[in-house]
């Protein structure tokens, strides 16, 4: 393995728009809210969490996906 594979091991692309499965369980930043729903975005994408603390915030979350429509 050459010098430049290792600084490059572990490295990968991502979408601006992801595409999840329901059952997944991924860790977010939460971002803001709004209303009283907490949010974090992920690329182009803005997901809901739902029963999130009120100091959530600047946090990191783990959240298990429920819905997902790549398509909106």
């Amino acid at each position: 393995m050459s010098v430049f594979d290792k600084f490059l091991a572990g490295w990968s692309f991502r979408s601006s728009t992801p595409d999840y499965e329901p059952g997944e369980t991924i860790e977010v930043m939460v971002t803001g809210r709004e209303g009283e729903t907490a949010v974090a975005r992920i690329g182009d994408s803005t997901l809901q969490i739902e029963e999130a603390p009120a100091d959530a915030v600047d946090t990191r979350v783990l959240v298990d996906v429920e819905t997902w429509d790549a398509g909106e």
